[in-house]
């Protein structure tokens, strides 16, 4: 995709120091994550998904309880 940018040198009366240049076909991953960010329905799909990304905190932090107190028995024991 070819896009067109337009660089006014100065005025807008004066158009022989106008350049027209074309972008790079490669898009920036940060301009890729501004788009993702701005056009698409990120917030809307977490907001429909927001049960089960709820189940997975609930899981991961009772797993990581599972796993922290057998060391607090043992510091706790001495």
């Amino acid at each position: 995709m070819n896009t067109t940018v337009i660089d006014h040198l100065s005025g807008a009366e004066d158009f022989s120091g106008l350049r027209v240049t074309t972008a790079s076909h490669r898009v920036s991953p940060i301009r890729r994550f501004r788009n993702l960010i701005e056009l698409s329905d990120w917030d809307e799909a977490i907001l429909r998904h927001s049960k089960e990304i709820d189940a997975f905190c609930w899981l991961l932090a009772a797993g990581t309880a599972a796993l922290l107190l057998p060391v607090c028995f043992l510091v706790m024991k001495g």
